[in-house]
């Protein structure tokens, strides 16, 4: 983990006031998550949102006003309140690599697997809320994980090591006479609609790039920024959003031109909502967004799309092979393109049957063409500085199923779960899935057993990029089981 350094004296006077001019905005979306599949983890959200509300996000009821909701938020608090959480876990892992025969080496035994290893994993999160007035609080969230320390080296090869805790979020939220909502600082974005494995709306701000497939509506962190919120009705609302980029090297000092405003309109009726939004920075691509979401029965479905003009990729071709380039392989940028990203899905809960389904799609606009993953990889490794987060093919596909409060009569009431998760590269017919199995003896210790499978031919995503194995431009299919206990898991 990363340590973050806020230096909120260093907004220069210049930018802010810039920032507060044109407004600056960003959704505070009204969607519901879909819940994790992990017991445990749904649970600690539970509890914390009974104790702190949800400040990142505002969820309005049809038929209750954004002004009566704002009063009703702001409550004074006579002293601050703490809480947060407190993730144990240790794992056992075999892993298989190769998992079976691909025609050039042969696969691991069953009982001998490539390799084996404990995982212990050890989190905790304080989180204080403080609301001195009935229009202003203050939220925090600090976090830290075991090895509670990071090593590194300076430049002169010196050792050195800095405790191992973060400031995921540290921001203010106050309001004027109840008819216009703010809050500063660093604090999630939340802009899109998509609660499924893919986020291309909320990617154009979010600092944590990877999502977890196993908790998909897990709160994604985000950069210094001032949200405004100005309800217009009921269901209608504008948002105004002016942040820091995402990434300052570490220096105080932020060029102006780095600044990142968006502006978005929803307008709501019945059960859907319809939204539209823009994204300017000087030193970024331009983007529009249209967004959807709605109910059908028991599904909530959402839909969002991004135009993009211009692109911050290298995108890779193939030539003639040389004596200074014997790979052959080339990279250029394409500024002067219109490219569009969207994700359509759903997701279902049955609360009698205790089931949830996710499914979602995307297709990537800024898709790498006419080369493999691996020839990608290759290019990129000898131009780290051209490395870009953005999905490596046109087409891509996700789906969780999750059913607990299994055989209660037989095993007793929430006891037994079981999940399977899935994503693939639907360009090249690779990818990954993610059985499970969990015992809960108690509220506080479970057991569950896993498994990771991999497929692909060779040279495809996820074979290059093993979900099990790890990174391998000659990576085979392979798999990995692992039995993890959760001990002393909870909020507080």
């Amino acid at each position: 983990m990363n340590i973050l350094r806020i230096t909120s004296a260093t907004f220069r006077t210049g930018l802010l006031a810039a920032a507060l001019s044109l407004g600056g905005a960003s959704l505070i979306g009204a969607q519901d998550a879909a819940p994790a599949p992990a017991a445990a983890s749904a649970d600690a959200a539970s509890s914390e949102d009974d104790m702190f509300g949800s400040p990142e996000t505002v969820t309005q009821a049809n038929n209750v006003s954004k002004e009566a909701e704002g009063q009703s938020s702001f409550l004074k608090y006579d002293q601050v309140k703490i809480g947060g959480s407190i993730t144990g876990k240790l794992g056992f892992n075999s892993v298989w690599a190769p998992a079976w025969d691909t025609g050039s080496g042969s696969p691991a035994s069953l009982f001998a697997p490539t390799s084996y290893y404990l995982s212990p994993d050890l989190e905790g999160k304080i989180t204080l809320v403080a609301k001195p007035s009935t229009d202003f609080g203050v939220n925090m969230d600090f976090r830290t994980s075991w090895p509670f320390q990071s090593i590194s080296k300076d430049s002169g090869g010196d050792t050195y090591s800095a405790p191992n805790i973060s400031v995921w979020s540290l921001y203010s939220k106050f309001n004027w006479q109840d008819k216009v909502y703010f809050s500063f600082g660093k604090q999630p974005i939340s802009w899109g609609v998509s609660k499924g494995y893919f986020q291309p709306a909320d990617d154009i701000f979010a600092l944590s790039a990877a999502i977890d497939p196993t908790n998909t509506g897990a709160e994604r962190e985000g950069p210094v920024s001032l949200k405004t919120t100005v309800p217009m009705s009921v269901t209608n609302n504008l948002y105004f959003f002016a942040g820091l980029p995402s990434d300052s090297s570490g220096s105080p000092k932020v060029d102006p031109a780095d600044a990142r405003l968006a502006v978005k309109g929803e307008y709501g009726f019945a059960n859907t909502e319809l939204a539209a939004a823009a994204f300017y920075a000087y030193n970024d691509h331009p983007r529009g967004l249209l967004m959807a979401t709605t109910g059908l029965g028991s599904w909530n479905l959402f839909g969002e799309g991004v135009l993009k003009y211009g692109s911050e990729r290298y995108f890779v071709a193939k030539v003639a092979p040389s004596f200074t380039n014997p790979t052959g392989l080339v990279g250029a940028k394409a500024a002067d393109k219109l490219y569009f990203t969207g994700t359509a899905g759903g997701y279902y809960m049955n609360s009698d049957d205790n089931v949830t389904i996710s499914l979602s799609y995307m297709y990537n606009g800024e898709a790498q063409d006419g080369v493999s993953a691996s020839e990608t990889y290759t290019y990129f490794g000898m131009h780290a500085d051209q490395i870009d987060r953005a999905k490596f093919s046109a087409h891509y596909g996700f789906a969780s199923l999750s059913k607990s409060d299994i055989l209660p009569s037989l095993l007793g009431s929430n006891k037994l779960a079981a999940s399977v998760i899935g994503v693939a590269n639907l360009s090249d017919l690779s990818g990954f899935v993610m059985p499970s199995l969990t015992w809960t003896f108690f509220d506080y210790i479970s057991l569950q057993l896993g498994a990771t499978f991999n497929w692909g031919a060779d040279g495809t995503e996820f074979i290059v990029a093993n979900p099990v194995s790890g990174f391998s431009l000659t990576g085979k299919p392979s798999a990995a089981l692992n039995l993890t206990m959760t001990v002393g898991t909870g909020a507080f």
